[in-house]
Order: C-alpha cells, then structure tokens, then sequence
C-alpha cells in the first residue's frame, strides 16, 4: 500500500487540524457503501488551466507578444480542440504537455480549514447534501492507493493560488511543490488541501480512481448536515449512519440561515 508524500511548503496542516468535503447525497452512499474516497482525473475539472506549467505561460505570452496568436485565451486554446494545428509548434508541444499533465493527474480535493463554509455548501452541495470532517493525521493515515506498476507519484499538499492571467506575476511566485498544487486566484476561497496521485499513461480510458477502503469507524469523521436540510432528512441520515454502526458521527450543522 503507497501513503501519500506530504508537501511541506506550504505549510501543510497539523495532525489535528479538519479537513472537509462537501458531498451531494449519492456520492455520500457512494462513501459508506464502498468506504473508498474518488479521484476526479484532472481533465475533468471546470478549470481549464489546473496543473498547468509556468512555461506554457511564458510561450504563450510570447506569441501574443509577437501577435502569433490573437484573440484567444489560453483557456480557450485547452478547450477547443479545432484552435491547435494552426499554433505555432512551441506552443503547441506546450498545449500538449498540459494535456498529458492533466489526464495523467488525479485529484482528491478537501477544504483546509477549522470550520465550515457556506460557500462551499454552496458551490458542492445542495439542501440534501453532507459534509464531513476528518482529523488531517487520520485521513492520511487511511488514505491509501494500491500499489500499481503504473503508478508514478502519491502525495498530498495546500494549494497554492496564483494570478495565472498576468504571466510575469505568476513567474514571480512560481514555487509550488507539484503543478497539480497551482490554481488561479480566482478560486482562492477554496482553500484546498490536495491528494494527487500521478499514473504513467496519459492514454488511459479512466475518468476517476479510488483509493482502497477506509475503516470509516476509526477515522473518528463528523458527518453534518446541510444548514437548510430538514429534520425528517436528518432521521434519514442518522439511520444511514446507525446502519453504518457510524451513529456518533453524526453532527449538526453550526450554520444557521433564515428560512
């Protein structure tokens, strides 16, 4: 079994610190039926530019400079496919480096940080979903992959947020430990703590991994219930839980919100 390398700057969180996940229902059954946590494959994220290299900015902005690509961004340029064969060769060995960094990169994401969030629930769930809380010492101590011949890289750490549409301030603080740990200021309200497992082959047909199977019971998680979930609904959870022997789990929600 391969435990993930911890990234150690930035700081990563203590031992004792929460991190959470914002679940819709079915993933949460998902989660106590199989007791494994999914890895989304990096291409699969609404953010066109996750993991993507400080150089492939810098190419880029130099064919803008030397008006080889107009009006479009590069974004754009990830998204449609039909905009790549008249790119100038460099940036389109860039383009294709992005690819295989993100169909290659897959990402489990939690948000680091010592309560909940509103935005999160929601961005991630609606009225009938679930967060739940998990010491970080703990879920590292569970989270584990199988070992797999092609398998290149596990590790874990926060992410850092960057202002990837002016290139020359993103050259300035370019230091982040993986590329798959840079994303664009823009959703820095995310504050995400990454696990990121690498594989060899960009070619692969799979859109997720999963990690092997957690013993829920010991991770000591908190499950809590969206603020606007009602009462008949957390029964509901609670049974699921009983059911799950994960009846102290269960947590209600600090959030209050006007009806």
């Amino acid at each position: 079994m391969k435990k993930p390398e911890i990234i150690r700057s930035p700081k990563p969180p203590a031992a004792k610190d929460f991190l959470w996940r914002y679940f819709d229902i079915h993933k949460f059954l998902k989660l106590l039926h199989d007791r494994t946590v999914r890895f989304a494959r990096m291409d699969q994220f609404e953010d066109p530019l996750e993991g993507i290299p400080i150089s492939a900015l810098v190419t880029y902005a130099e064919k803008v400079n030397l008006n080889l690509v107009k009006n479009v961004s590069l974004s754009e340029l990830i998204l449609d496919k039909t905009l790549f064969d008249p790119l100038p060769l460099p940036l389109q060995k860039k383009l294709n480096a992005i690819n295989a960094i993100q169909r290659t990169s897959f990402v489990s994401c939690w948000f680091a940080d010592a309560t909940e969030s509103v935005a999160m629930w929601n961005l991630y769930a609606n009225a009938d979903g679930v967060a739940v809380k998990v010491q970080f010492g703990k879920l590292v101590r569970q989270l584990v992959m199988a070992p797999a011949r092609n398998l290149s890289a596990y590790y874990g750490g926060r992410v850092s947020y960057q202002n990837l549409t002016n290139v020359y301030r993103a050259t300035q603080n370019n230091s982040v430990g993986r590329v798959a740990l840079r994303k664009d200021s823009s959703f820095k309200h995310e504050s995400e703590f990454r696990f990121v497992v690498r594989v060899n082959d960009h070619h692969n047909a799979h859109t997720g991994l999963d990690s092997q199977p957690l013993a829920l019971h010991q991770l000591n998680m908190k499950v809590i219930c969206h603020p606007r979930m009602p009462r008949w609904k957390k029964e509901n959870i609670r049974q699921l839980l009983r059911q799950a022997q994960l009846e102290h789990a269960f947590e209600e929600s600090a959030i209050r919100l006007r009806s």
